[in-house]
């Protein structure tokens, strides 16, 4: 006994020191991507604002140019809306506030532990808890400025409820995790099957449509539409073989807690002892897979996390252990621990690889020296989301400056120059002269000049352009 819990306590340590570890060395990881938008939104929370600021609204109603890619941002009565709820950015705003972002990063990391707490509560088996610490690469998020790690919390409180025959907390939880993460509507379904569905199922999934109402309700005032605002942008489908099986990779490389599920389900088959619920977390990692909105462009498997703690539970419903089959078990654990840290370690070298990438990009920026940016590339423009800090102008091509009237815009907002920036591949050019349709005096921008931008470790493309007014015109000065 003792010395099963020095093993227990090895392996907790191990865990904790691991993400301690990675947490001071990637405590100057500037935010990018989802990450800088998530920090955008916090610092908009802490000067009293809910929504996403945008100086054209009166210009461009239609938010023809918003920096933002078209996931990312929703125009309701209000103003233009992120499509990641600001619960998030409300509840750690205070502590962005005094701490900064390491203050953030040190309570994910208490919530990722008090979530295999909550989780031990339910199984009362330790194993069972390192599985749900080391079956993912979850903990990597608590380094970063993101709501991942509060949303997998909220889920072990949905499980931890339900465990304890709390429904109405475990139904109006779930609904605030699938207003969040709509992907949890595949997970919600299952719950009560590994409980006691017979003795709370139908009192959950009652609580839940009467939960879900009253948010469809609130979504419509807020936002002008009944659905979550995650769902409705990524509402048009496509299907991509390739990334599907893109998916497929990092749902395998990232979640290996999912094969263990997979071999686990196979022996449960071999001896005719395959449950039902096991065979609806087939159904719904299947449909994650191929519905996923995910275009490649992130390398985690984001859409999945919200399964681990059910594969989990699935192999726990299992037959029980004996202390021969347990030792084995503990051993084919000790090799998930191992790959697992190694994954943690080579992500968070991939983490602050990029980040180099985002310091050496927005320093370039900022010494630029205009105020107005035009990008043709989305997740460019993205990158230069801290640069709005410093009083700059953002805009972002979605079509060919011709089809968009790029120069009618310009001329409507009074702006005598801008910078254009291009990173390969460049979608939509911008002509050497480009002419303001409608004008009469002074119709058009002219290239001045193009060159590199310097010291950004990627090929970055900076042209200037200038309005030609008719007076330098005439004096052959264009």
């Amino acid at each position: 006994m003792i010395q099963q819990k020095k093993a227990i306590g090895f392996f907790y340590g191990v865990g904790f020191f691991t993400i301690l570890y990675l947490l001071l060395k990637t405590k100057p990881l500037v935010s990018f991507s989802d990450f800088a938008l998530f920090e955008w939104q916090i610092k908009l929370v802490l000067q009293g604002k809910f929504s996403l600021p945008y100086s054209f609204i009166s210009t461009d109603p239609n938010l023809d140019f918003f920096p933002l890619p078209d996931l990312f941002f929703h125009l309701s009565p209000n103003g233009v809306d992120s499509t990641f709820p600001n619960l998030y950015p409300i509840l750690v705003a205070p502590i962005y506030f005094t701490f900064g972002k390491f203050g953030i990063q040190i309570i994910q990391v208490a919530l990722l532990f008090l979530s295999l707490w909550f989780f031990y509560q339910i199984k009362k088996d330790h194993l069972f808890s390192l599985l749900l610490l080391f079956g993912s690469s979850i903990p990597i998020y608590t380094n970063l400025i993101h709501d991942t790690i509060l949303v997998f919390f909220l889920e072990i409180l949905v499980l931890y409820y339900l465990h304890k025959k709390s429904i109405l907390l475990a139904s109006f939880l779930s609904i605030v995790l699938i207003w969040m993460r709509p992907e949890f509507g595949f997970v919600i379904v299952l719950l009560p099957f590994f409980f006691e569905w017979r003795t709370i199922g139908k009192q959950f999934f009652v609580w839940c449509l009467c939960f879900g109402v009253i948010f469809a309700c609130t979504n419509w005032i807020v936002f002008d539409t009944f659905f979550p605002l995650r769902l409705l942008k990524n509402a048009s489908y496509h299907w991509n073989s390739k990334i599907v099986l893109y998916l497929f990779r990092l749902l395998v490389e990232q979640i290996p807690i999912f094969s263990l599920f997979f071999i686990f389900s196979l022996t449960q088959l071999f001896f005719k002892k395959f449950r039902l619920v096991t065979m609806g977390l087939f159904v719904s990692t299947c449909l994650i897979l191929i519905l996923s909105p995910n275009t490649g462009g992130h390398n985690t498997p984001r859409y999945f996390y919200c399964l681990v703690p059910l594969y989990i539970l699935s192999i726990s419903l299992g037959p029980t252990f004996d202390s021969q089959k347990r030792k084995a078990f503990t051993l084919l654990f000790l090799i998930l621990m191992i790959y697992s840290v190694y994954k943690w370690t080579d992500q968070s070298k991939e983490l602050m690889k990029i980040s180099k990438f985002q310091t050496n990009t927005l320093t370039a920026l900022s010494s630029i020296t205009e105020k107005t940016f035009v990008f043709n590339n989305s997740d460019f423009s993205f990158v230069a989301l801290p640069i709005l800090e410093s009083g700059k102008n953002l805009l972002l091509l979605r079509k060919p400056p011709e089809e968009n009237d790029l120069g009618q815009f310009l001329n409507e907002n009074q702006i005598e120059s801008f910078v254009f920036l291009e990173l390969p591949p460049s979608p939509f050019p911008i002509p050497d002269t480009l002419k303001i349709p409608g004008c009469k005096t002074s119709c058009e921008f002219k290239r001045m000049k193009t060159q590199s931008l310097p010291d950004t470790m990627l090929p970055i493309t900076l042209t200037q352009f200038t309005r030609i007014h008719n007076e330098i015109k005439k004096l052959g000065l264009d």
